[in-house]
């Protein structure tokens, strides 16, 4: 066996390495890669396969064979390479384009397959002196030189480009891969380039050879290292669909980017913004967004509709000219909990100037010596709010221990749930610090809170008891006024997502139900030109529309502007689309406000579960985005149906 056959049998080694590599790939099509890059494993598996055809014909037209798959390797790799690197940033090839850029590949291969008739890619002799075939020509054709060999390292050059200049984009547990894969390329593109410009010998395509090296290397790379398995980042996805506002601003301090939150937040589109100075986009709060960037610390702004933002800053660190300067603003709507805090302050306030002025129950107690070494906290002074709050003679409170005191304090409570409030008091004696307790006085409709707080005041402990009855009563009123929309009479977004997430989480397994997304259409070109008198009569009509086309168990809210949203539970489909048409033909109906009829219909998605999703959360976005597919459908037509205005998730 000679040098030419030992080789030929290592090229169709490799080819069948490579097939196998490509196929393994192609048919398990598990990853956005995996086609791609198995396409470039046969397309080497044939051009590897030519290597050796080349080595091994004895004929003109074997020879010829060969020379035809080693063309199908140089043409058709290059446009596979660009597009697969062109997936491993993110991006998809259309159809349209690959069919594009496999024109030139595939004349080439015509070409080189008939070159014998019109010498387009190689001149002749076919041979040396000594009747060897010359797998290199002395001379290449026209279409070689000015065609085929510059588009396909261009192609390649491009392809390498996109995947070094867009590494970032790839998820960095597959980064390293994908170095390694950029780096793998380079070694048979630079011996491609060699054999291209004359080096090596004429007789012995040595490409073919560089690819046999290096099937160990890419065989590694696609079992172990698992190449073909990547998953691009969608950073632009991530930073859209963030619930907190995000704005990006250069080293001018101009807007260059925001999220739909904060295009949401400042009520204009992100191109409006990039034309307004920051002072008037973000209007009073302006000087509080100054100060955050001139300090870079945290702190908290009253927009103009009274609500309360966090917003902080991070600098980007880019080498950019533009971004060098640059910062990140975040927002983060804290209302609910400044609202929390003001109304803890309030009442801290409240209960201070209480004490001072002893209406509040005041109870000192101290250390006493019991004998036999054991000691108590018995009470050594009560006042006459004590006596009233304790149902008991201030003269009989004295000398009382403090675990009796607790139990006149806490009557109304079964001994079950006193317990814990008197283990939390001893846990508090042994480390010296103080407890807040509520305890119940009483049951039914003569039921009475009482706020017990014991601070160590030396070497004694202060006891104080408020009656914060109608504190009690009070917050459970404002938690119902926390939850529902003050201007509809609907529940609002926090008072919605409460109900019905606990209405879902009740459900049985097999419930099945429906989740409404209206939007007013023309709500805003009617809230602009006729006032927001008129848009928020309007609003209250629909809420009514909405209240009477639905039924009394159905959960209905407001999240916000002029969208409403309906939990509709224990329907079918059916039935589920029957309420739903219902109540787009109500609120199709024409609004008499004020002496103008007025028509707003409304787009409606419309979401099932559990076939779409089984949480709140899933059923809001898919509900969410199948009436986002109404709304656009709906502007292509004047005469709305209940088909263009009414979407269901898919």
């Amino acid at each position: 066996m000679n040098q030419q056959t030992i080789l030929a049998t290592i090229l169709i080694l490799s080819a069948a390495g490579y097939f196998w590599l490509g196929a393994r790939l192609l048919f398990s099509r598990r990853e956005i890669g995996s086609v791609p890059i198995g396409t470039i494993f046969c397309i080497v598996s044939v051009w590897v396969l030519g290597g050796a055809i080349e080595m091994l014909a004895t004929t003109h037209n074997a020879f010829l064979l060969g020379r035809t798959a080693h063309f199908v390797g140089t043409a058709l790799l290059p446009v596979a390479a660009f597009v697969c690197f062109r997936e491993y940033t993110g991006v998809r090839t259309a159809t349209h384009v690959s069919v594009l850029l496999l024109i030139i590949p595939v004349v080439s291969i015509a070409l080189a397959a008939t070159n014998s008739s019109h010498a387009f890619m190689w001149r002749g002799p076919a041979t040396d002196a000594a009747g060897a075939f010359l797998t290199r020509p002395d001379t290449w054709g026209p279409w070689f030189l000015w065609v085929h060999a510059p588009y396909s390292y261009l192609i390649v050059g491009l392809a390498l480009l996109r995947l070094l200049v867009h590494s970032s984009v790839v998820a960095p547990v597959h980064r390293r891969g994908l170095i390694l894969l950029a780096a793998c390329c380079t070694v048979p593109l630079l011996a491609t380039l060699a054999y291209d410009l004359g080096y090596g010998p004429h007789t012995l395509s040595f490409v073919p050879l560089v690819l046999a090296a290096m099937l160990p290397v890419f065989t590694w790379l696609t079992v172990w290292q698992q190449v073909g398995e990547f998953a691009p980042l969608a950073y632009e996805t991530v930073f859209q669909n963030m619930q907190d506002p995000v704005v990006v601003l250069d080293d001018e301090q101009r807007i260059i980017g925001m999220n739909r939150s904060a295009e949401k937040l400042l009520n204009m589109s992100e191109g409006d913004a990039l034309r307004m100075p920051l002072e008037s986009i973000f209007g009073t709060g302006s000087t509080s967004v100054f100060e955050v960037l001139e300090s870079g610390a945290p702190k908290n702004m009253v927009t103009e509709t009274g609500r309360y933002l966090h917003v902080q800053v991070s600098p980007i660190r880019s080498t950019s000219r533009l971004l060098r300067d640059g910062k990140v603003l975040m927002f983060r709507d804290v209302s609910d909990v400044e609202l929390a805090q003001s109304e803890v302050r309030k009442s801290e306030m409240l209960l201070r100037t209480l004490v001072d002025h002893s209406v509040n129950g005041i109870v000192r107690m101290s250390w006493a010596d019991d004998g036999g070494g054991k000691r108590s906290l018995r009470c050594i002074f009560a006042n006459a709010a004590a006596g009233r709050f304790l149902d008991m003679d201030i003269t009989r409170l004295v000398h009382r221990d403090a675990q009796s005191i607790i139990r006149l304090a806490s009557s109304g409570m079964t001994d079950e749930e006193a317990r814990p409030v008197l283990e939390r008091f001893e846990l508090a004696l042994a480390n010296n610090t103080g407890v807040d307790v509520e305890l119940r006085q009483g049951t039914g409709t003569t039921a009475r809170w009482l706020r017990m707080i014991c601070e160590p005041v030396g070497d004694d402990i202060a006891a104080t008891f408020i009656d914060i009855t109608d504190t009690k009563a009070k917050q459970r009123q404002m938690e119902s006024i926390a939850s529902s929309d003050p201007l509809t009479g609907v529940l609002n977004r926090r008072g919605f997502e409460q109900e019905a997430t606990l209405r879902l989480s009740d459900s049985a397994d097999d419930a099945i139900g429906a989740l409404l997304f209206i939007d007013l259409n023309d709500f805003k070109l009617i809230n602009d030109r006729y006032g927001h008198g008129v848009g928020d009569q309007l609003l209250t009509i629909a809420a009514r529309r909405l209240q009477k086309s639905l039924r009394s168990c159905d959960i209905i809210g407001r999240p916000g502007g002029d969208e409403f949203v309906a939990l509709v539970p224990d329907v079918s489909k059916y039935m589920a689309g029957k309420l739903a048409a219902r109540l787009a033909t109500s609120l199709e109906a024409p609004y008499i406000i004020g002496g103008e009829t007025l028509q707003c219909p409304a787009s409606i998605g419309l979401a099932h579960y559990p076939d779409n999703a089984s949480t709140l959360t899933g059923l809001l976005r898919e509900a969410d985005q199948a009436m986002y597919r109404a709304k656009a459908r709906s502007r292509d037509h004047d005469d709305l149906g209940i088909t263009t205005v009414l979407e269901k998730a898919l």
